[in-house]
């Protein structure tokens, strides 16, 4: 009813609108039916009966109004995320009212970039804070704008809906999917600009530093078989000489017409890059991310895929 009420002109965000629901409609008619019996047989209690429910349709109409006002919604902070599956996003309801606020919904308005979910806040408290998840269907590639959220109470007796429509502002950043078979691409530190070597045994040193993660393209020759035997995880043994090895991430390397899936390649060896600790770079047409460790550069990378070809 909402959604379709919000069409009507004049509509604005922020207020509150109510309306009253199926069970409300049927509730007024009989109501009025119950007036008009104790009118047509002069019947005092009644009368009395009729108006009591009139109250309570009254009085029902303002609380359940009261129920959403002086709510407010902000994003709190949004941890970045990957495209092509459900996520979500932080909110932070406030309640500027005394009085306990009690069963709103909320989802995100209708957008193209996101499919909301109904969530639930079953009590907040007057002057008050709660954070809950605005749980989206899964999203494309790109950095967007939080989407509206809308807020919608039937609370106490549910003979009306009032609704409202907020913006949290901020943004979410989806990052393509981390999709793909293709192998890492590694370089050598001395000849990190022009020389790929795609043999990932290559190694420099004999001295054992310490296992890491099998990541796929490593070589067979460095698992360690004794503890896949042990505890069937597939580790790999690093040398000491090997710290010099790094990742090259390069558009160019990933052979398919359609970017999105270039893209979500470029995704999966940044997933793997940052599970080697080795230092990785980002090439893309037009642009060079340098070569980088840690969260931070991983972040940025992977930010660089999502705005690809976005506008700004």
């Amino acid at each position: 009813m909402e959604k379709w009420a919000r069409h009507f002109p004049g509509m604005r965000y922020g207020k509150v609108y109510i309306f009253p629901t199926g069970m409300g409609f049927v509730f007024l008619i009989g109501t009025a039916l119950v007036i008009i019996t104790g009118a047509t047989y002069n019947n005092n209690l009644v009368f009395l009966l009729g108006f009591f429910l009139f109250s309570i349709f009254v009085i029902s109409m303002v609380e359940t109004h009261n129920n959403l006002r002086g709510i407010s919604v902000e994003s709190a902070s949004i941890p970045d995320q990957f495209a092509g599956s459900p996520f979500s996003i932080p909110l932070r309801f406030v309640n500027q009212g005394s009085s306990v606020r009690q069963m709103v919904e909320f989802y995100a308005s209708h957008s193209k970039n996101y499919l909301g979910h109904r969530s639930l806040i079953e009590e907040l408290g007057g002057r008050a804070m709660v954070l809950h998840p605005l749980v989206c269907g899964a999203g494309s590639r790109g950095i967007w704008p939080v989407p509206q959220v809308v807020l919608t109470t039937v609370f106490p007796l549910g003979l009306f809906r009032a609704w409202t429509v907020l913006n949290p502002g901020g943004e979410v950043i989806l990052y393509p999917s981390p999709i793909g078979n293709l192998p890492l691409s590694y370089t050598t530190k001395e000849n990190d600009t022009s020389s790929v070597n795609r043999n990932l045994g290559h190694q420099r040193g004999d001295d054992f530093r310490e296992h890491r993660k099998y990541v796929l393209g490593d070589s067979f020759r460095r698992v360690d078989w004794k503890i896949f035997a042990r505890r069937e995880r597939l580790m790999v043994k690093e040398f000491e000489g090997t710290t010099d090895k790094k990742i090259s991430v390069r558009f160019s390397e990933v052979l398919a017409r359609d970017s999105e899936l270039v893209l979500n390649q470029l995704s999966r060896w940044l997933e793997l890059a940052k599970e080697t600790n080795a230092p990785f770079e980002l090439v893309m047409p037009g642009g060079r991310i340098p070569f980088g460790v840690g969260p931070q550069h991983y972040q940025k990378c992977q930010r660089e895929l999502a705005r690809f070809n976005r506008p700004a």
